[in-house]
């Protein structure tokens, strides 16, 4: 956290960007990139305290497009943020699924429960309920499933229960015709990250198939989406979201929408080993990724983000 003076000086340097005709982006980038999520939670409240006025409504007002949604993402809390883009996700007519897998199937217990109270506080609105008028099916059950926050958070692993999960995913995919969904629904929605990784380990081990393959074997669409979510966010979340920006990034066009929930998302978890990951995996740095696939002052954002550390 900085001083007083620091975020009274950062207020003045925003209102300087923002004051007379047209707006100085350069020193809102720069500002947002450079400061904590803390630190902007407490701009926002000295520029009210300065100014009279609402920083967010302001910077709504001046800035526009890309630029725009990355620097009011970076002044949200995170949990803010991602009861926004849930909220986005599920308003108007159809429901952005890919959004909705991305953020529940990675998240924490404790995350998840923050969210679900907050979404509460911000729509008067139940995620739960939301999410059963929004989905259906099999996808519908599961993420109602990750909803409860029942996920172990064990360490320890218990050899014998495992073993007998690894036995009923077995034959509940591969080792019937047909699939029963019920049993993935439990294991992958009950089971902690250390337990998921060993099943997966001990899976290949024992049948020669990784669990990625079984599920793109016996599921579809959005539930396959979902499990394999999950069961990467559990084994490697990092590795998870460095994908989840090439994908973002590589073919025609640029999914904007997800790369910018990542790197606003992703900035003070774990960015910077995104960024010691993205040219042993991909080939180029995430600064070179970024530098192909945006313009503008939305570049210059998402640049001075990968940059800073």
């Amino acid at each position: 956290m900085l001083s007083a003076e620091q975020y009274e000086k950062d207020a003045a340097t925003l209102k300087k960007a923002m004051d007379g005709w047209g707006t100085d982006e350069a020193p809102i980038i720069e500002l947002t990139a450079k400061r904590s999520n803390a630190d902007r939670q407490q701009i926002i409240k000295f520029y009210k305290s300065c100014y009279g006025k609402d920083l967010i409504e302001e910077l709504d007002d001046e800035l526009g497009g890309d630029l725009k949604k990355v620097v009011l993402g970076m002044f949200k809390t995170p949990v803010d943020y991602d009861c926004s883009e849930l909220h986005k996700a599920m308003k108007g007519m159809g429901t952005d699924e890919d959004t909705l897998i991305e953020i529940l199937a990675t998240r924490s217990n404790s995350q998840i429960q923050e969210i679900k109270k907050r979404f509460k506080e911000l729509y008067n609105k139940d995620l739960e309920a939301e999410v059963m008028d929004e989905c259906g099916g099999d996808l519908k059950r599961l993420l109602v499933s990750i909803l409860q926050c029942n996920r172990s958070e064990e360490t320890n692993i218990d050899s014998d229960k495992l073993h007998k999960d690894l036995k009923d995913l077995y034959e509940a995919g591969e080792g019937q015709l047909g699939t029963d969904e019920s049993v993935f629904n439990k294991i992958f929605t009950l089971r902690s990250p250390s337990e998921l990784r060993y099943i997966n380990k001990e899976y290949l081990k024992h049948t020669g198939r990784s669990l990625f393959e079984v599920i793109d074997d016996e599921f579809g669409g959005d539930m396959k989406k979902l499990l394999k979510t999950i069961l990467h966010a559990m084994i490697n979340t990092t590795d998870y979201f460095a994908e989840r920006i090439r994908g973002a990034c590589k073919g025609l066009g640029t999914n904007d929408a997800v790369l910018i929930r990542c790197m606003v998302t992703r900035d003070e978890i774990d960015l910077k080993d995104i960024k010691a990951m993205y040219p042993k995996k991909f080939g180029l740095t995430l600064y070179e990724e970024i530098k192909d696939e945006t313009s503008g002052d939305y570049k210059k954002i998402l640049l001075a983000i990968a940059q800073t550390d």
